[in-house]
């Protein structure tokens, strides 16, 4: 089933208050990707937002270890499980991303099966990632270049597209050349490089 369709009919479902745990749980499997593109979307612009991404990495990290773990659906602590969220809140949430995935569907979709299946795989790159993100670097681009890999892992899982997966994998193997060069060399050496060579 599409990704749309679910979150349709998880917001049929939504009737007065639910807690986020519950939200959670309708969501399924579904919820590792979708959770987990959430929390990338504020790393997909220029600005650092290093400590943000410390906190936002720990919980991709975390989603992350529960996928290797074959996880069926995603386990989030009862403190945060137990918070409520207003009928009115929910279908606005759930309304935003189903027109995001809408659109998302029309160039993301299920290929490359052999890749996209290998969800254990997936769950270790994503893991990956976030240590990365977790840095508290202070260096413009540098989250883009954490959370892109990511948001792309979470797509692949969410609409079973392994080509998004395989362009993931790439990325997070980039995010990790790239800061281990501004570790060994420091930023403005990996900056005359770029000059040098782009």
């Amino acid at each position: 089933m599409k990704v749309s369709r679910h979150l349709e009919q998880l917001n049929q479902a939504i009737h007065g208050k639910v807690t986020l745990g519950e939200i959670v749980h309708r969501m399924r499997h579904s919820g590792f990707g979708l959770i987990i593109l959430f929390l990338c979307l504020p790393f997909l612009q220029p600005l650092p937002m290093a400590g943000l991404s410390t906190a936002f990495g720990a919980v991709i990290l975390v989603l992350g270890i529960q996928l290797i773990l074959n996880r069926s659906s995603v386990w989030i602590p009862p403190f945060i499980a137990n918070r409520h969220v207003s009928e009115k809140t929910g279908h606005l949430l759930l309304d935003a991303a189903t027109q995001f995935f809408k659109f998302i569907e029309t160039f993301v979709r299920p290929r490359w099966a052999f890749v996209a299946a290998r969800e254990r795989l997936i769950g270790f790159m994503i893991v990956a990632a976030a240590v990365v993100l977790m840095l508290p670097i202070p260096i413009p681009l540098s989250n883009v270049i954490c959370a892109a890999p990511i948001a792309l892992m979470a797509l692949a899982l969410l609409e079973k597209d392994g080509l998004m997966a395989v362009l993931g994998f790439l990325g997070c193997a980039f995010s990790w050349a790239f800061h281990i060069a501004v570790f060994v060399i420091g930023f403005e050496g990996v900056k005359m490089l770029f000059e040098r060579f782009f």
